[in-house]
This record gives structure tokens, C-alpha cells and sequence, in this order.
């Protein structure tokens, strides 16, 4: 059992945060003249934060999830122009009132805004992930405070709420689609499976707050925490020579997808950012194209 107030501080950081090509659909819009515009918002995810192969320390990459779906869309979209504001650290508050990273317009959603603004017409996707950080304040020393959590909890879906609610208004008709997130702290496995199976718990509660949030507004979720069979603490998975591995089939793909068991760094390599962005190709609705006339091409994932 978690005791009523605090826990180890360990199982927190998750809260941080066979691959296939796609087949696309050959599009006779394909070649058009007017630019198609894809924005990604969010955190260090979306921002392409990965560890330094020989320190290990936190650098922002030109590979991220948003530049690996661009890569897929942009196969059948020509003209597509992808626009990237993530930010490293954001939180749900943030990213409303900035102060993580610099803007010209002062937040992530005022610059968000701002270019909604300038080229909303042009826009035909929008992603985001958003909540992981915002529970980082319930932290003191090598425990954390439920309660804290809980309330923390509880204004993340106020705030994304409101996100969501201005994206929606300053850019009707743009598709958005959000994430869920996977755990990285199952790692703790090798230390005391006990602890990687409750890390589980508390992964849950917060996307399943970010789910109820994005299900209220219509928006779509890409499943990453399935993708990393993040609930799945048995093994399925043999060795090379046709053994049984005995180590979980989700503490395998966080090894393989993050850069946790090198470096200890929750962030996703380059394998991982791939993962991520197949998720949100299976999720996406039609994405438009501003032509006169209007037209659009619809995704063709398999």
C-alpha cells in the first residue's frame, strides 16, 4: 500500500514524462502550391529532448515525435510546413502563463495563439502533450505528497481544459490530437519489482485524467502508454536463442524506446520518438488542406 501522504520520490519521475512504415494513400492534392502548416506544442517530448550519448544530460535533438510524424505526413502532403513550440519542462500552467521557455508572446499558448493568428486558415494539424510536469511542485527531497498530487491532478484538467478550449476557438475545424504517456520509472524493476508495479498506479491516474480531458473536447489520444505495454509486468518476449526472458516485456521496450537504463534519462531515443509519432499517425483524423476549393486528404494508416 502507498502510505496516505508520501512515497518514494523515485516513482514521481515517470510522471516527467516492431516498428512498420506506414502505407499513405498517393493523394491528387499532393503537389498543391498552398503551404499546409503542422503544429506541435508540449514538453521535452515534443521539444526532442534526448540524452547526450556520453554524458547522459538532457539536450534538445532535431528528433522529436512532432519531426518524425511530420516526416510520414509530409510523404503525402507536399507543401507541409511543420512549426514546432514545444518546450522542455512545460507544465499545463506553464505553457497558459510562460515562464519555462522565451517567447515573443510571452507563453507557449500566447505564441500558439499568435500564429493560429497569422496562419490558422493554413493549419491542418495540431499536436500536443501536456500534464507530466505539472506534478513535479508535489516533490520534497526523496518523497512526494498524494494529496499534493491529487489537486495538482485536478487543476491539470482545468488548465488543459482551458488549452484545449483556446486552440479549438482560435483554430475551428484544425484537427488536435493529444497523448497519453508512457512509464519510464518501470525500470526500478531490476531494484524491487514492487515498486515498478506501483509506479504502474500513479501512471494511470494521471492519464486517465489526460484521457477524460481530451474525450471531453473531442480530441483524439495516440496511445503511447500501449505502445510501450506499459501495463504489462509478465514477459512474453524469448531470446535470441528461443529461451524464455524473464525480464517484463514493458521494462524490455523502456530500455530499448528511452534512454533510462543507459543514462537513466527518461526521455525517448531516437527508436522511441518513432514509437511516439506512430501513434499519433494511427490516431489522426482528416487532415485539411486550404485550396480554393477546399479540399482534404484523408490518412490511410494500415
Amino acid at each position: 500500500m502507498i502510505g496516505k501522504s508520501k512515497f518514494v520520490a523515485v516513482a514521481l519521475l515517470f510522471l516527467v514524462v516492431g516498428l512498420y512504415s506506414p502505407v499513405l494513400a498517393k493523394s491528387q492534392h499532393a503537389h498543391q502550391n498552398t503551404p499546409v502548416y503542422y503544429l506541435s506544442l508540449g514538453t521535452s517530448l515534443a521539444a526532442g529532448v534526448q540524452a547526450d550519448p556520453v554524458t547522459g544530460e538532457s539536450i534538445v535533438t532535431d528528433v522529436s515525435y512532432p519531426s518524425e510524424l511530420a516526416d510520414i505526413i509530409g510523404q503525402d502532403i507536399r507543401k507541409l510546413r511543420h512549426v514546432n513550440l514545444g518546450c522542455p519542462g512545460e507544465t499545463a500552467e506553464s505553457f497558459i502563463y510562460g515562464g519555462k521557455c522565451d517567447y515573443p508572446q510571452g507563453s507557449q499558448l500566447d505564441q500558439a495563439v499568435q500564429f493560429l493568428h497569422a496562419h490558422g486558415k493554413f493549419t491542418g494539424l495540431i499536436t500536443i502533450d501536456l500534464g507530466a510536469n505539472d506534478v513535479l511542485r508535489c516533490v520534497d527531497g526523496i518523497v512526494f505528497d498524494l494529496a499534493c498530487i491529487g489537486e495538482t491532478l485536478n487543476q491539470l484538467a482545468l488548465d488543459l481544459g482551458y488549452v484545449l478550449e483556446t486552440l479549438k476557438s482560435e483554430a475551428p475545424g484544425v484537427p488536435i490530437v493529444g497523448m497519453n504517456y508512457y512509464n519510464p520509472l518501470l525500470v526500478y524493476w531490476f531494484q524491487d519489482p514492487a515498486i515498478a508495479a506501483l509506479t504502474g498506479g500513479l501512471q494511470t491516474q494521471i492519464n486517465d485524467v489526460l484521457e477524460s480531458v481530451y474525450a471531453s473536447y473531442g480530441v483524439p489520444v495516440a496511445d503511447v502508454a500501449g505502445a510501450f505495454m506499459a501495463d504489462d509486468l509478465e514477459s512474453d518476449f524469448t531470446g535470441p536463442d528461443g529461451t524464455p526472458n524473464q525480464i517484463p516485456d514493458s521494462v524490455d521496450l523502456v530500455c530499448a524506446w528511452t534512454w533510462m537504463c543507459s543514462h537513466q534519462n527518461i526521455h525517448a531515443n531516437k527508436t522511441g520518438y518513432e514509437v511516439i509519432a506512430q501513434e499519433f499517425y494511427e490516431v489522426l483524423p482528416e487532415i485539411p488542406v486550404s485550396e480554393p476549393p477546399r479540399k482534404s486528404i484523408r490518412h490511410n494508416a494500415q
